[in-house]
């Protein structure tokens, strides 16, 4: 059940993530069951739906909306920095604490990830690649830290790199550590993503670096998706937060 002080000082796209899930689960629904539900005014409602249907994760119908056809349920990234950022923060305060002075290190795209680079501050003699566009420029504010983007095909709602040219210079290189998140995992099935090239990033991530850390917040725990990436046996640390 959403209590309503909850959503008082809400981030809209926080809103929006709580909306796009509702629609997922239902496929359908009106903007005065959303109202009741989120304990939001339509107009607002209205106003996160047009924005949803833009970015073209919803189609406006009368009376309410429904999910996009063929929609691959991938949220944009500036979506999830804002959803359980506080079980990422302290998800990305644990990892940070496995990297070590003059360590080479692998750090994805996702959000929770790039929770880890402040943690980082304090460290000298770093080696940093990434696949992430924000996520290097948010490294460019650490010092005594070589940064290295791997460069490719840019994907608008990750903001990461990813395609033939990122997997070939990602295969160059070999790291002490590395740190990723993904769609979904299960002890049953394992990790997995919704998105093909970056299930495929990750499989080469994890035989180019002696650890690898998966990092994901409750919510990831015991779903499924549609590429697999790994079983859970394959890597060496999960870093994770008990479901509330």
């Amino acid at each position: 059940m959403i209590e309503h002080s909850n959503l008082e000082n809400i981030l809209p796209k926080a809103r929006q993530k709580l909306i796009l899930d509702i629609i997922s689960s239902d496929k359908f629904i009106k903007v005065s069951e959303l109202s009741k539900k989120l304990y939001i005014n339509e107009a607002t409602i209205r106003r996160d739906l047009n924005i949803l249907e833009q970015e073209g994760f919803v189609k406006r119908v009368y009376g309410g909306a429904a999910l996009s056809n063929g929609q691959d349920s991938e949220i944009p990234l500036m979506h999830r920095e804002v959803i359980n950022a506080e079980q990422k923060k302290q998800i990305a305060e644990t990892a940070a604490k496995e990297i070590k002075n003059g360590d080479t290190v692998f750090l994805d795209s996702s959000s929770t990830v790039s929770f880890m680079i402040p943690f980082l501050e304090s460290r000298s003699g770093l080696r940093i690649v990434t696949n992430g566009a924000k996520t290097t420029l948010l490294l460019s504010k650490l010092h005594n830290a070589e940064i290295i983007s791997l460069g490719g095909r840019l994907r608008e709602n990750s903001l990461s790199f990813s395609g033939q040219s990122t997997f070939q210079n990602l295969s160059e290189y070999f790291f002490d550590k590395a740190f990723f998140s993904c769609h979904a995992y299960s002890e049953e099935f394992g990790l997995m993503d919704n998105n093909e090239d970056e299930a495929r990033l990750r499989k080469l991530l994890i035989r180019r670096a002696r650890k690898t850390y998966f990092l994901a917040d409750a919510s990831k725990e015991g779903n499924t998706s549609f590429f697999k990436i790994c079983d859970i046996d394959d890597i060496f640390k999960i870093i994770t937060t008990p479901k509330i």
